[in-house]
């Protein structure tokens, strides 16, 4: 009897701990005690039909279920619902009603006026925002209405909406709101300031330090998830139209799209066509096909089955990504630590946020992650900034016993010196004479020839990868580009670019005249993508095209 007793307190605190305050009875939901916003989510009633043309008056007759759960969270359909909220207070005062989701299409709020009347506050982001009726200039439906004391009051919201929502409705005297408006919009702006300095310091990275295709195509995605950010405000659409449809269309292109610049970063970021097979490729091409056709079809007969099939499309793409870099892990490939680390922890953000709205999961933390990963990415960049010009600094260090102890490097101030000093005071003229017997080509010593050994050691170990780069290259030397650029010229009078081409070209007659493999073959063993570009190159460095250098072996 005791254990009974003791456990029926038990439940009884903690359904006083969930209900955080709030109180319901015949009355409906008691308000009197509470002064800061209260999250009525799971008190709500609600009613589902497939018939949009019910009146209010024939709402009012249907039988309401209580809604339990702690988000308003549905699915894609073309169903409309209806909820019931009664609301009462001991005290007369004016109260506000908050639906976090800006993204709902139609949002139509009933308030009761007196007399079996009501007030319509039509809102939704396919309704113009000269039409909505929201207070404090927000973006999602917020609703003011006065309470009387002791005098309940029951709104009615309808909602219609092809795509699924996750929301929460909340109600908060007026004081309460305007304070809670006030902390929205310094959030919304901490966040929108973070997201400007965050590309801010992405194009100066790019423009001064890295100019590789990698980190170009990074900082482009990167740039991608910003403007998808914006639609998610609505503030991207009125920049082209004042029609709220095709401004709310217009919203989503960046999210419905942002699967092709994932795609396109993980071609960069991974070694696709050496260590995948190749219907790998052709597949992630496939998604991207996809994604353009669910695109059309959305923008053509707007309705849930093409939304919905373009959510799962990305689901699809992003889990495939995943198992990508999965499996590049499991084989130990080795990657651009910050590029894969702020790529991936972005992309687990928007990942769950598709997993929610298929009602996979039913988390309400995503929004804080994804701002997590965007405050994260700044800390990679000014990160990477910092071991950029450490590892110049490191170079520098290990450069300097190199320059002190290779005379050879000062054979020719040497000689000037010998000759200047000769008996005959020729100024320099013996010299002179003896550089005009040089040949074109630099002779090389023993320390030169393992350094240039070494370089093709590593190009020869990245032949395939056509996203071997000379930065790429200079960090397995631990030097920077520009000095391995100085070194090359001085040894081997190329630039870097010059040289690793050069040798890729070497390479592929090596392999067409072994008949390794068609041309194609070839100029894709040595790390050409393009062939018309092979084609040119091959026939500029040999004097003959691939074919030609074929028939003559």
């Amino acid at each position: 009897m005791l254990i009974s007793q003791f456990l029926k307190r038990i439940v009884w605190l903690i359904v006083c701990i969930n209900f955080n305050g709030l109180s319901t009875s015949a009355k409906g939901i008691d308000l009197s005690k509470n002064s800061s916003p209260l999250d009525i989510t799971s008190l709500v009633e609600y009613y589902e039909t497939n018939d949009e043309t019910l009146t209010l008056h024939d709402i009012q007759h249907r039988p309401f279920i209580t809604h339990t759960q702690k988000a308003i969270h549905f699915g894609f359909s073309d169903i409309t619902r209806w909820f019931k909220i009664t609301l009462y207070s001991s005290k007369t005062g004016n109260w506000s009603f908050e639906c976090g989701n800006p993204l709902i299409e139609y949002f139509d709020v009933f308030i009761p006026n007196g007399n079996n009347k009501f007030d319509i506050i039509k809102g939704g982001c396919f309704v113009s925002r000269e039409k909505r009726s929201y207070s404090y200039g927000s973006n999602h439906p917020i609703i003011q209405f006065p309470l009387l004391a002791n005098q309940p009051k029951t709104l009615y919201i309808r909602i219609t909406s092809q795509r699924g929502f996750y929301t929460k409705f909340l109600v908060m005297p007026e004081k309460a709101q305007v304070l809670k408006s006030r902390s929205d919009n310094r959030r919304n702006s901490l966040f929108d300031g973070i997201q400007l300095f965050g590309n801010l310091l992405i194009a100066i990275v790019a423009f001064f330090l890295f100019k590789t295709n990698a980190y170009s195509v990074f900082a482009f995605y990167s740039f991608c998830i910003s403007i998808t950010v914006l639609g998610y405000h609505e503030s991207l659409g009125d920049l082209f139209t004042s029609n709220p449809i095709l401004s709310s269309l217009i919203n989503t292109f960046p999210y419905r799209l942002l699967v092709i610049p994932e795609i396109v970063l993980t071609f960069f970021l991974l070694p696709i066509n050496k260590l995948f097979p190749r219907w790998v490729k052709w597949y992630l091409y496939t998604i991207i096909v996809i994604t353009f056709i669910l695109l059309f079809g959305i923008c053509v007969d707007y309705n849930w089955i093409w939304v919905k099939m373009n959510v799962w499309n990305a689901v699809i793409a992003e889990c495939s990504i995943l198992l990508l870099f999965t499996y590049a892990f499991y084989k130990k490939n080795k990657f651009e630590g910050f590029f894969v680390s702020s790529f991936l922890f972005s992309f687990l953000g928007f990942l769950f946020l598709q997993l929610r709205l298929l009602q996979v999961i039913d988390f309400d933390w995503i929004h804080h992650l994804i701002l997590l990963s965007e405050i994260s990415k700044i800390v990679f960049f000014i990160l990477l900034v910092f071991q950029f010009f450490k590892r110049i600094q490191n170079a520098k260090i290990k450069a300097q016993p190199t320059i002190l102890e290779n005379t050879s490097s000062n054979l020719i101030a040497d000689r000037l010196f010998e000759t200047n000093n000769t008996k005959e005071k020729s100024n320099g003229k013996t010299l002179v004479a003896e550089l005009e017997t040089l040949s074109e080509e630099p002779i090389l010593n023993h320390v030169d020839d393992v350094f240039l050994q070494r370089i093709n050691q590593i190009i020869e170990n990245k032949l395939s990868d056509s996203t071997f780069s000379i930065v790429d290259l200079a960090n397995e030397l631990n030097l920077s580009p520009v000095q391995l650029r100085r070194k090359l010229k001085i040894q081997t009078n190329q630039t870097t670019v010059e040289y690793i081409r050069n040798y890729r070209l070497k390479k592929a007659a090596e392999l067409l005249k072994n008949r390794s493999g068609n041309i194609s073959d070839v100029a894709f063993q040595v790390g050409f993508e393009s062939l018309s570009y092979f084609t040119k190159v091959f026939q500029e460095f040999h004097g003959k095209s691939p074919s030609d250098w074929l028939k003559t072996q």
